[in-house]
């Protein structure tokens, strides 16, 4: 289908050769001699382009581009005059203009400038297309439950995403839905067309995190053969969300400090500060109160990001919220796994509601999606549900700095007792990696690769 453009100005003859020369080129064109016709066939036709005069008998150009503005699809506009200033020309890029050229101009670079004007089209129609999606993915209901927790934060949000809140702080146990409650804030704000870049704290080795967050410049170490931008530089105009911030090192979190407070940063091995434009979204799992206390945590870069307070609730602190949960689940999963089970038995729900969940949506979310995978027929199997408890036979108790281990012989299995020891370590530690590591007699490095491989950085 051939892209069509409408030509608004009011001279006849110069618009009847423009429609000539375009149409050649595949195009359908229609022209408009005065403003109030231009803006009556641009409402009606919906024209993939327009070109407009900035001088036309019964209008200012800069009127109807406003004018056209308004219309959905919003199609793309490219000024024509013969009167051009920069000042003018700034002033139509600001109020939404493609481009600004000056009559009289070569047909062909008019080509070149209407082809790109239509590839932008195509470009915005994608964005568009991915942003509604993430706001259905990641819409205020996508926070499962009626408690009063989930209300709460559900009104927070709606209030945040509102007024554009720059700095916000999200706290709660590993498993919450932290990074969802992230998402939710960045895709239903002014923001959702512009980047969400994630950075994971834990996961990324201190001496990369820092070139991850600011970037490089080509020859700033030996490695650095050309210049690389960082996550500050990438979400710039969008969100910034860093997770698990409580385990950054004191020296990176003094480099963040300027970045959150002034919303500048500087390249390792640049000269020069630059500044952005963005939304800065930290989470964590620890207690930066108390962290902060111990000297483990910088208390500048706490009040920076001690302005809004998100916490996310434990699951077992929202019960009446599983079986919402599980039906939500149910159907995800019948959906993912081409199943059809629609029958959920009631000591299965029982077993939920009794059981603590350590691991709070993220476990249930995990425990669901293994049933519903391994049941056949149209009934949730109960002898798929496993829950850490019972699979591993296993409890431990904190004394101090001792664990003890009470193992069922017949269901144990040597990887489940070696992640419980490591989770209850990290427990009995405040989850400080340094000192779990050298309480089970491993290098920092190998505990949080087994962490990873079990799923305890998330």
């Amino acid at each position: 289908m051939s892209k069509s453009i409408l030509i608004i100005d009011d001279e006849e003859f110069f618009g009847k050769k423009l429609k000539e020369d375009l149409s050649e080129e595949g195009y359908h064109v229609i022209v408009a001699l005065t403003g109030k016709e231009g803006i009556g066939i641009a409402r009606e036709e919906t024209p993939d382009l327009i070109l407009l005069d900035l001088k036309l008998p019964d209008a200012d150009g800069l009127d109807i581009l406003k004018n056209i503005n308004s219309i959905e699809p919003f199609p793309q506009t490219i000024m024509m005059t013969g009167h051009g200033n920069i000042e003018t020309a700034v002033s139509a890029l600001k109020i939404g203009a493609y481009d600004f050229i000056e009559k009289p101009f070569h047909l062909d670079e008019l080509k070149i400038t209407i082809r790109n004007a239509l590839d932008s089209i195509g470009l915005k129609k994608s964005i568009r297309k991915r942003v509604d999606k993430e706001k259905r993915e990641f819409g205020f209901s996508s926070l499962i439950g009626g408690s009063e927790a989930v209300k709460r934060n559900v009104d927070l949000f709606e209030k945040l995403v509102a007024t554009d809140a720059k700095t916000i702080l999200i706290t709660g146990e590993s498993g919450t839905g932290k990074g969802l409650a992230a998402k939710i804030l960045h895709f239903n704000g002014v923001r959702a067309d512009k980047p969400f870049i994630e950075l994971n704290c834990a996961a990324i080795p201190e001496t990369l995190l820092e070139s991850e967050l600011f970037g490089y410049e080509a020859g700033a170490f030996t490695d650095a053969k050309k210049m690389k931008t960082g996550i500050f530089e990438d979400a710039d105009g969008g969100t910034m969300f860093l997770d698990e911030i409580g385990d950054m090192s004191l020296a990176l979190q003094a480099k963040l400090v300027k970045g959150i407070e002034e919303r500048t940063f500087r390249r390792i091995g640049g000269k020069r500060d630059i500044k952005v434009d963005m939304r800065v979204i930290a989470a964590t799992n620890r207690n930066l109160k108390e962290l902060v206390a111990e000297n483990r945590f910088r208390e500048d870069l706490y009040h920076r990001l001690n302005v809004i307070i998100i916490e996310m609730p434990k699951l077992r602190e929202r019960r009446e919220d599983i079986p919402h949960l599980v039906k939500h689940f149910l159907n995800y999963f019948n959906n993912e796994l081409h199943k059809n089970i629609t029958f959920m038995p009631e000591e299965v729900i029982e077993k939920f509601m009794r059981y603590d969940w350590p691991g709070n949506v993220r476990e249930l979310r995990s425990t669901i999606e293994r049933a519903v995978l391994l049941s056949e027929g149209e009934s949730l199997n109960p002898k798929y549900i496993q829950l850490e408890e019972e699979v591993k036979g296993l409890t431990i108790d904190n004394e101090g700095t001792k664990l003890s281990l009470e193992i069922n012989l017949n269901e144990v299995s040597l990887e489940s007792i070696e992640q419980e020891i490591i989770r209850k370590s990290l427990e009995l530690n405040e989850w400080n990696q340094t000192k779990t590591a050298e309480m089970l007699r491993l290098t920092r490095q190998q505990l949080r690769n087994r962490m990873i491989k079990m799923g305890l950085l998330n």
